[in-house]
């Protein structure tokens, strides 16, 4: 797996933000879950054709943080996101979101339609509907569908050292707590009502079996964008661009290149 650049950007008075870069070619923005960012096996498989921009969310791995920045509310973090594209240089962009990342990509992509190609939403929050409860899920195990397979292991395995698995367990903490400014006491803070200004070709990637933000959300999803496409992988939980790498990144690169690849698979 290759190792992606650790780039510093000081963002206003002082603050400073910090993106996971890595390889070369249009660029591509990925926004993480609450969970924090993590340089993964399909992070690493887009950077062999894409240069990928991972930003941590603000007060994340030595960031400032919504208090330091005073970010207030969601538009206050929708415009920390732009301001931050602009000091990168990222004019128009190609935008992935998981989960809670999936949520602010979705209000950039309705905020300003012209900046955003193409949006693929991993399992994304954002919405409530009460005929659809949400699940009560075991942490971090019902991330995945088989939380005994190979890649979930992968995923869930801490530091041995005492000291590198105490600073594990406190970046997880901060990254909820950070989230949680933005989702508690539910997710819905009127994101349906903008969804229809997205103009970006929208692809809706979800878990069949997602036991943290049910697959019915990506059918309300598409309630608000007609247009968009919706792609359901079996055998995959809250994470299945890991859980189903190969489909998923197809899905992926059809979305942002589909001159080059066939129509989305795998979907239903």
């Amino acid at each position: 797996m290759a190792t992606p650049q650790l780039t510093a950007i000081p963002i206003r008075d002082g603050h400073i933000a910090k993106v996971l870069v890595a390889g070369e070619g249009k660029p591509v923005v990925f926004l993480h879950g609450a969970g924090g960012l993590k340089w993964d096996s399909y992070l690493d498989e887009l950077a062999k054709t894409y240069k990928v921009y991972a930003p941590f969310f603000p007060g994340l791995e030595g960031t400032s943080g919504s208090n330091e920045l005073d970010l207030r509310n969601l538009w206050d973090v929708v415009l920390y996101y732009y301001d931050l594209f602009d000091l990168l240089g990222l004019e128009r962009i190609d935008l992935i979101g998981h989960s809670f990342g999936g949520m602010l990509a979705a209000e950039l992509a309705a905020t300003d339609s012209r900046r955003v190609n193409n949006l693929l939403l991993i399992c994304a929050a954002g919405l409530w509907n009460e005929d659809i409860p949400m699940p009560q899920a075991s942490f971090p195990e019902d991330l995945y569908y088989d939380a005994q397979s190979p890649v979930a292991q992968a995923a869930m395995a801490v530091p041995e050292d005492p000291d590198e698995r105490m600073k594990f367990f406190m970046d997880q903490q901060l990254a909820m707590a950070e989230a949680n400014r933005y989702l508690w006491p539910i997710p819905d803070k009127g994101l349906r009502r903008r969804l229809h200004r997205i103009r970006a070709n929208t692809c809706l990637v979800w878990g069949k079996h997602d036991k943290v933000i049910p697959v019915a959300y990506a059918y309300e999803f598409q309630k608000e964008l007609p247009d968009s496409q919706i792609a359901v992988f079996e055998e995959s939980s809250h994470f299945p661009q890991l859980e189903q790498l190969p489909e998923v990144l197809r899905t992926t690169l059809t979305l942002l290149a589909p001159e080059r690849y066939e129509e989305v698979g795998s979907s239903s």
